[in-house]
Parts: C-alpha cells; structure tokens; sequence
C-alpha cells in the first residue's frame, strides 16, 4: 500500500501540487466551457501544464538527492537547477498557447456572457493553488530545492492567474462580455512573466553566477574580521542547486608556521558556513605573499634545496648536525633558515667562522638568496 509518510518531504509537496493541478485542471475546464468563459478555459490548460512541470520536478529533485559519488564529487544539485529551468520554459510554451487560443477567441467576436458557475470555479482554483503555493514553498526553502521553490511559483502563477479569470468573469457577467477574453490574455501575460523569471534564474544558476553584491560584501566584512587574515584576493562564489561555494586567497603573516595558517584558513571556512544556511563548502587557500602578482613560481623545491644544503653543512665541519630547515619565498627571493647542532666541546670562537664560511658558501648558490643560522644547544 502507498505510503506518503515513507517520502521525502520535497516529493510529497510535488505529488500533493500535481493531485491539486489535476483536480483543478478538470474543475475549471468544465466550469469554462460549461459557464462560457474564455479566461477560465485558458486558466486550466494553465493548471494542465503544471502537471507537466510537476513530473520534471519530481525526477529532477529526486535526482538532486542522490549523495556525492566519485563522478560527481559536488553531489547531484545541478539537477535542481535543470528541473527549474525546464519548468521556466514549459510554463513560457503555455502562456504562448494560452495567448494564441485567447487570441482566437477574440478575433472570432464571441460574446457569450459567462457564468457564475464559471466564477465559483475560479474561486475555488484560487484558494486551492495560493495554499498549494505556500505549502510548497515552505517545503522547498526547508529542503533548498530551486526545483521545488520554482513549482512553487508556478502555483501561485495559477492563483493568479485565476484572480485575473475571475475578474473577466465578473465584468462579463456585468455588461462587459469583452473582459473575458481580455482577462485570458491577461492571464497569458502572466504565465510568461513568471515562466521568464524562473527560467532566467536557472540559467544563472547554471552558468554559475555569484552571490548578490550585498552578499559579498558580507562575506568580505566576515573574512576582514579573521585577525591572522592580512588581506584577501580571489574571491568567487557560485551557486549549485540552491547551494554556494565559495573559493578565496587569504594573505598571512609569512611567521606563521603551517599549522597557524591552516588554523586560519579553518576559521575563514567555519565563519562563511556558519553565516550563510546554504554555504555547502568554502575553499580558502593561504598566501604568504600576493602570489596573483608574481610572474612565475619558485623553481626550487624544498627537496632541490636539501640537496643543496646538507653536503655544504657536512664540507664545513663534520661535527655540525641540522636540526630543522624552513624555507621562505618572499617577493621572489629564497630565505632559508637553519638550525645547526654544533659539537659542545667546541667554543663559539671556534664555531662563528665555520659557520660564517659556511653561510658565504650558501649564498653563492643560485638558489639561495639570504641564509639565516641558528645554533642549537646540545641538551644530551
């Protein structure tokens, strides 16, 4: 036996939204052809193509669950957006189809006076599709579906639509039976406003736009706030199936160990999450210096330099043990810092020219462009 509390909460408001579509769809085509009303007849093919709209919905945001796979490591969420834009163009083609048919009607010059039978099913269809609406919005906020959002307002667009059916019929049922008509095409207009806006925002968001300028001033004043954060360059964001990802250099102090620059990049990513509901993932990569400006990369590894280093500490004085190295690039130089454990028995008048010599020696490499020494003291 079907179940809908075995669903997700996303399908259940889209197969809720279709039963109400088809119902409505059957309500207010009779009530048009058998109350007379142009605008009526035009709402229900609007309510029949919002069961097309509902099956796109519901494959695409089924799809859109699926978790991340080694194929699609940023999830299934672009196929939110494609079920929306789809939605978006399906709902232009029935506004066209409305405005044509309207359109015939009024070139043929009918001037049958609708009904109120005609005027109780458009009344029903808006207080049926404005709860629909507000249902299936809640629901595609909660589950950050751009699909579900989209169909959403596709059922407000009934409902709206039904407004303006209503108001034809009532002006034709008042002596004007040209309102009718008018208000189908009305109607028409309205599809294609709404099937407009939906299908430009998919369309965004498939060709990955960012974040609103108000957004990213946020964003900016939250990344400023980070102490160890120097100043920050390359921020992009882009949006994928109702979620965001962000991308963004930060610049720190080059005395920051390793693990003090991650700490802060960890702090830049947790505070872009926890400020935004939809942030999926942050990705921070920390700079020492504002390498966008550089010209070219470092050529030497820290392995190149290794090999460089440790047969001149060995060539200087046997007795000499390193301890640590740390490389720095910095505006386009090679600091190297090393620290040296020297023979205990030895005095630092005997040790200061050996290590002088060898520092020269450093320096003349071509990797190399400034050597700073530390002696360690020898605790054992």
């Amino acid at each position: 036996m079907f179940n809908l509390s075995n669903i997700s909460s996303g399908i259940k408001a889209t197969l809720v939204g279709a039963l109400a579509n088809l119902l409505l769809s059957v309500v207010k085509f009779i009530g048009g052809m058998a109350g007379h009303s142009t605008a009526l007849v035009a709402d229900a093919l609007h309510s029949l193509s919002d069961l097309l709209t509902d099956a796109i919905v519901l494959a695409t945001h089924k799809i859109g669950q699926i978790p991340a796979d080694d194929n699609h490591p940023y999830g299934h969420g672009r196929a939110e957006t494609i079920g929306a834009t789809i939605v978006g163009a399906v709902i232009i083609l029935a506004g066209i189809w409305i405005a044509y048919d309207v359109s015939q009607v009024i070139a043929s010059g009918s001037t049958l006076v609708p009904t109120w039978l005609a005027a109780g099913a458009a009344l029903i269809s808006i207080m049926v599709n404005e709860g629909i609406f507000h249902y299936t919005r809640t629901v595609g906020e909660r589950t950050n579906s751009p699909a579900i959002i989209a169909n959403a307002w596709h059922h407000r667009s009934d409902a709206i639509s039904s407004v303006a059916a209503l108001i034809g019929i009532l002006g034709a049922h008042f002596g004007y039976p040209i309102m009718d008509p008018l208000a189908g095409g009305i109607v028409a207009l309205m599809v294609l406003k709404v099937g407009y806006d939906i299908l430009t925002e998919g369309l965004r968001d498939l060709m990955d736009t960012g974040l609103s300028e108000d957004q990213t001033q946020e964003i900016q004043k939250i990344i400023d706030d980070i102490p160890e954060v120097i100043k920050f360059h390359d921020l992009r964001t882009r949006t994928l199936g109702g979620e965001v990802f962000m991308d963004v250099h930060i610049l720190v102090d080059t005395d920051l160990t390793v693990t003090e620059g991650h700490a802060a990049a960890e702090r830049v990513r947790r505070s872009l999450i926890n400020a935004f509901n939809k942030v999926q993932d942050v990705l921070v990569h920390v700079d020492g210096e504002e390498d966008h400006k550089l010209l070219q990369i470092y050529p030497s590894t820290r392995a190149d330099l290794i090999k460089i280093v440790d047969p001149m500490i060995r060539d200087a004085d046997a007795s000499l043990k390193r301890t640590g190295m740390r490389v720095h690039h910095l505006k386009g130089t090679t600091l190297i810092e090393i620290h040296l454990l020297v023979d205990p028995d030895k005095s630092m008048n005997e040790i200061s020219p050996v290590l002088e010599n060898l520092k020269t020696r450093l320096k003349s490499s071509e990797e190399i462009d400034d050597v700073r020494i530390f002696v360690d003291a020898n605790t054992d």
